[in-house]
């Protein structure tokens, strides 16, 4: 059947180039005039990779002709063009065009780099030292890629195109008339020379800003901010090194300023009013800017007797207020989304804006955005409207006090919603009943939350809560997605996306044959996402849920934008873009402006419509800007978790095997849902990875640990440094020494694999180079709590923030 479906595939593609008669076609133009399904764009992609390597067709970019024919003048746009988030006088360069990438460069400490690839389309790219002198650790360069030694490729560094870091972290040092800051990122130059300065005392730590048009390293002190190894020093250094940060340049904050702080009366032209429409917010008690509120009520049932609600979807209208070219705009594109910490956010916009003006506060008028639903009583949106609007938000409630009402209870101020709140759960089971149907994958595993003291301590990591307020937000968050991104495609008009592609099928199969062995009945490979879904509903309750979840979530791919439209596997939608963040997310801005842009296209107004190029580079950056925000986030969770274990050393806990490698096996404490390493080295036997069954095995006793097995361990050591905690099995070193002694150790099988990139870690199995997070299906649409981000979208980061703040997750 797979080997029909390939032959079906490729005739049905080469019979669409025949006609398109040599015009280029992209890969989306393609699989829609072949009547292809988006969930098969993996293999036509490989298909059409076969024809190009069989010399059939040739590929322009990511454009594809058939070789030989040539192509008709239809006078279509080609790809190009000045980046929609170029700085004046400069261009970014459409990726992998002419044999060129543009990428992350990552510099090791010994001078050479690696260039981590922004399109995701092949291995990093090595950088040698005399080439990656000419850029600074965490720049975005683009590279030749040319011959090096041994039949091998490097990269050569023709542009810098931004220079993302614009702070550092480091210690002070006056010397007399010399006066230089010596970085705590070991991937900086040794020492930056700064002006001599009052605001800081010799030895210690500051925030310096960097001179952006100098050649090498240089920059002026800007305050003191503590000393080597606080919380508050390691998060800034790792968000810094990421290209965030914690302050605005003078000219988008002066930006900010002239910004009204109030509706104006010439602002409600052509909106309608939502004034008199109990809207309400519904956020973490910590919330502080609210861009989403939501409506629910019961419609006269259909002809057919069934129920109808009108679901109302009201998100801040940051659009107006950033408006494209301008400093507040450029400064959002290049941060691309807020970074979240525990009890710190490095926001995508300034204050004023996020909390002020465009957060949908109560009792004021706001702009918005507005998705307007008509949902019958099976959860499918029966009609969709998206309009502009002016609300006023009837009360700003948390998921505490909405849960509290639906369980029964009474909650001061809150009994005039009760009724609301009700029609709401009532329609949010339908939603996910439907989501259900349609093979949405829903992976329920608890998710960590570093509680921090007043001292910036961590106070304890427990379960983060999640009540059926959380799943009703995120279920209308969902729906106004998918309304919205049908609202463009039905019409064939230009956006971003957000796409998440078929699993891994060498993964996916690792995970069905394992699953196979606890006896659960598995599907075939291709599997659907319905049969997927089964499977999971299957594992609930099994000793080894939490670990085989994890392992299917590795085989997802990551969710990423892109003007394309493949459609979303892990929500089995055909149509999903993210619409309900702009305070946190620049694409969610994006889409608001491109709804704007196309309404002024209608009304005959004059009016500056985003070029498709632009969008691609919007899509290709606002993807890696989402990765570097998960990294830091997660390197964070990590300093925490260990600075947390620290006075646990000695200690025994319940863990359970997370996931297995050549040199260990990695173990969850399940107390506190942190993760450490314990060393094959430190295991008594000869133990080799057995990848198949997942599982480290000593091939002369038996003895195995398995994803999912139960251990006790002792807490070895914790490095808040390292970001890594140290685990041996409970018993394993008395045993050891009963038996003499544990003797010389076996040398670490990894360490003599060459040298390491900068900030390199190991790898574990099925885990993504690069990001290593687990969105896979997506980084939720919204704030901690699941606000937009089914669970069905996101993979597994067990001792990271997987949310953003008050509980609403990245992705989807």
């Amino acid at each position: 059947m797979r080997e029909e479906n390939q032959a079906r595939r490729r005739e049905a593609l080469l019979e669409e180039l025949r006609r398109a008669a040599g015009r280029p076609l992209s890969l989306r133009e393609l699989m829609q005039r072949a009547k292809l399904h988006p969930g098969e764009r993996t293999d036509a992609k490989r298909t059409l990779r076969e024809l190009a390597q069989e010399g059939l067709l040739l590929r322009d970019g990511k454009r594809y002709a058939l070789a030989g024919a040539k192509p008709k003048g239809d006078g279509a746009p080609r790809p190009g063009g000045p980046s929609a988030l170029a700085t004046p006088g400069q261009r970014v360069r459409r990726p992998g065009r002419g044999g060129e990438v543009l990428g992350t460069l990552k510099k090791h400490r010994d001078g050479f780099g690696f260039v981590a690839r922004l399109d995701r389309k092949g291995d990093d790219v090595f950088v040698p030292p005399d080439e990656a002198a000419k850029a600074l650790d965490g720049d975005l360069v683009r590279l030749e890629i040319v011959p090096a030694r041994g039949g091998r490729t490097a990269g050569r560094v023709v542009e810098v195109v931004e220079r993302r870091r614009r702070l550092l972290v480091g210690t002070y040092h006056a010397r007399g008339a010399r006066s230089f800051v010596v970085p705590a990122d070991e991937q900086l130059d040794a020492v930056v020379p700064v002006p001599e300065t009052s605001a800081a005392k010799d030895g210690e730590v500051v925030k310096v800003a960097l001179d952006p048009d100098a050649a090498r390293l240089q920059g002026t002190v800007v305050e003191a901010i503590g000393r080597p190894g606080e919380p508050r020093v390691e998060v800034l250094k790792v968000a810094y090194a990421r290209g965030f940060a914690d302050v605005f340049p003078e000219a988008v904050q002066d930006a900010a300023v002239e910004t009204p702080d109030h509706v104006r009366s010439e602002d409600w032209r052509g909106r309608r009013d939502l004034t008199g429409l109990p809207l309400v917010t519904i956020d973490g008690e910590d919330a502080r800017d609210f861009d989403d509120a939501v409506h629910v009520e019961r419609l006269a049932a259909s002809k057919k007797g069934k129920p109808l609600y009108r679901l109302v979807v009201a998100i801040a209208d940051v659009a107006h207020y950033v408006r494209p070219g301008e400093p507040l705009d450029a400064e959002a594109a290049r941060r691309g989304t807020s970074v979240y910490f525990p009890m710190q956010v490095l926001p995508m916009l300034p204050e004023r804006l996020s909390n002020g003006i465009c957060s949908l506060n109560p009792e004021v008028d706001r702009l918005c955005m507005v998705a307007d639903l008509v949902v019958d009583g099976r959860g499918e949106t029966k009609s969709a409207e998206v309009y502009e609007g002016v609300m006023r938000s009837a009360a700003r409630c948390t998921y505490t006090e909405v849960a509290k009402v639906l369980e029964g209870e009474r909650v001061p101020g809150r009994e005039r919603f009760r009724e609301h709140f009700e029609v709401m759960a009532e329609l949010q089971e339908k939603l996910t009943a439907m989501r259900r149907r349609r093979g949405a994958l829903d992976f329920d595993l608890p998710e960590a939350k570093i509680v921090l003291d007043a001292e910036g301590g961590v106070a304890t990591i427990e379960k983060r809560p999640r009540n059926r307020a959380h799943r009703i937000v995120e279920e209308f968050m969902l729906a106004a997605n998918e309304a919205v991104a049908r609202w463009f495609g039905t019409r064939e008009l230009p956006t971003i996306y957000r796409v998440h592609g078929t699993p891994d099928e060498e993964k996916l199969q690792a995970f069905l044959a394992l699953a196979a062995t606890h006896g659960f009945d598995v599907p075939e490979i291709p599997a659907e996402p319905q049969a997927l879904n089964r499977l999971l509903e299957s594992l609930r309750g099994h000793s080894q849920q939490r670990a085989l979840n994890q392992l299917l979530l590795r085989a997802m791919m990551q969710a990423v934008y892109t003007p394309e439209n493949i459609g979303h596997y892990g929500l089995a939608a055909e149509h999903y873009l993210h619409f309900t963040s702009p305070i946190r997310r620049y694409p969610d801005l994006v889409v608001h402006r491109l709804l704007k842009e196309e309404w002024a296209h209608r009304q005959g107004r004059s009016t500056r419509r985003t070029p498709e190029p632009a969008l691609e580079e919007i899509a290709v950056l606002s993807s890696e800007r989402e990765r570097a925000a998960m990294e830091a986030e997660r390197e964070i969770a990590s300093f925490y978790a260990a600075l947390f274990m620290k006075d646990k050393v000695g200690e025994t806990f319940e863990g359970v095997v997370s996931s297995v490698v050549e040199f260990g096996i990695f173990v969850e404490l399940k107390r506190w849902f942190v993760e450490g390493l314990v060393r094959a080295e430190d295991l008594r036997g000869a133990f080799e990875l057995d990848p198949v069954q997942h599982a480290l095995v000593d091939r002369v006793t038996g003895r195995a640990f398995r994803v999912g097995d139960p251990v006790s361990v002792d807490v070895v050591n914790a490095s808040p440094a390292r970001r890594r905690i140290e685990l041996r099995l409970a018993g394993e070193a008395a045993a050891a020494e009963r038996a003499g002694g544990e003797g010389e150790r076996r040398p670490h099988r990894l360490l003599d694999r060459g040298p390491r990139r900068a900030g390199e870690r190991v790898q574990k199995p099925g885990e993504r180079r690069g990001t290593g997070h687990a969105e896979r299906g997506g980084r939720g649409a919204g704030k901690q709590g699941g606000k937009g981000a089914k669970r069905g979208e996101h993979g597994p980061r067990p001792h990271g923030p997987k949310r953003a703040k008050g509980g609403r997750r990245r992705g989807r």
